[in-house]
């Protein structure tokens, strides 16, 4: 008697039990696990939607942004002593719009590539839009406000320039307007370090790490999207505001808050299945027992020791890593 094709479609879940039992004991590895899952549930893989995939007039107009942005940078490099106050403005500031307008023609474009494309152009507005903001409090010193050296000029640029970025989120929710975000708020984090008279590395990491609990926060909430780039870049403005400011004198107490943080990341992302949140806990973990092995015991254990102690922390966070996700892809699968 023959068994027809899906026969296990049904009762999948506990296919996937035994499954995991004959990779745990070695009899199959993760990747014939997934086949048997995929043959069994009947579940073929579906062929990328048309347009998907970048095509010739995408890549030219990415090619076209980056050659517009190497002029813009060309002309200020070579003119730049020549050109009078409102022109060094201009110089900058007509670029930025260009790119603005450019993004807003097409980042609701029906055609995937250009979408792309109109996300890329808001992308690099973000960062023209900072140099038109440092340029102009340099050139005209509202206030008496200046860029230069003036912790109030660096704060007004990456706040602004932060506004900026969220605000073009809110029109286009996409992977480059959160990564653009994220800069942005960093930057913001380090301006307000430098504050003080003397930078202040934790004054400038809680609030790097404020922003990244903040912003994981919302997105494991689902009020920000998309998801993917939202844990990947709050999740690691969490774990780099503690590492930050742990260059204090007697930083330790911050040492260990990393820890803390990259557990959390490792537990939040076994529960919610994110493999994005697993790697950035797992290489915070590395590198944060890095570099409180060789701060704090190199000289008692001495540098060898210390990096057999470090690879062996590596080669276990791979292991995990490997481990979790041949689990998520047999998740997925059924």
């Amino acid at each position: 008697m023959h068994r027809q094709r899906g026969a296990y479609a049904a009762p999948v879940a506990d296919l996937e039990e035994q499954l995991d039992r004959w990779v745990e004991a070695g009899i199959i590895d993760a990747r014939t696990a997934a086949s048997i899952v995929r043959f069994e549930a009947g579940q073929h893989p579906a062929p990328a939607p048309r347009g998907e995939r970048p095509g010739v007039m995408e890549a030219l107009l990415y090619l076209g942004v980056v050659v517009v942005s190497v002029g813009v940078f060309s002309l200020i490099e070579q003119r730049w002593p020549d050109l009078d106050s409102g022109a060094r403005v201009l110089a900058i500031g007509v670029p930025t719009l260009l790119a603005l307008m450019l993004g807003a023609g097409l980042v609701r474009s029906e055609e995937p590539g250009l979408a792309r494309a109109g996300q890329l152009a808001w992308f690099v507005s973000v960062g023209l839009f900072a140099g038109c903001v440092a340029i102009f409090l340099n050139e005209f010193e509202p206030a008496g406000i200046e860029f230069d050296d003036d912790p109030a000029g660096i704060i007004t640029v990456f706040g602004s320039t932060s506004l900026f970025a969220l605000a073009l989120w809110v029109f286009s929710p996409t992977h480059p307007q959160v990564v653009a975000l994220g800069a942005a708020l960093f930057g913001l984090g380090i301006a307000v370090g430098a504050w003080p008279d003397d930078y202040s590395p934790g004054l400038a990491g809680m609030l790097i790490f404020a922003f990244g609990a903040l912003g994981l926060g919302l997105t494991e909430t689902g009020a920000f999207t998309p998801r993917f780039s939202g844990r990947l870049v709050f999740g690691t403005l969490a774990v780099a505001g503690p590492y930050q400011a742990g260059f204090t004198e007697n930083g330790i107490a911050f040492e260990l808050m990393l820890f803390a943080v990259a557990a959390a990341l490792i537990a939040l992302g076994v529960w919610r299945a994110s493999f994005t949140l697993l790697a950035i806990g797992v290489v915070a973990s590395f590198i944060g027992l890095v570099t409180f092995i060789f701060e704090h015991f190199e000289d008692r254990i001495g540098a060898p020791v210390a990096l057999m102690i470090s690879g062996g922390a590596l080669i276990a966070g791979v292991l995990l890593l490997a481990r979790f996700r041949s689990a998520e892809q047999i998740r997925r699968l059924t």
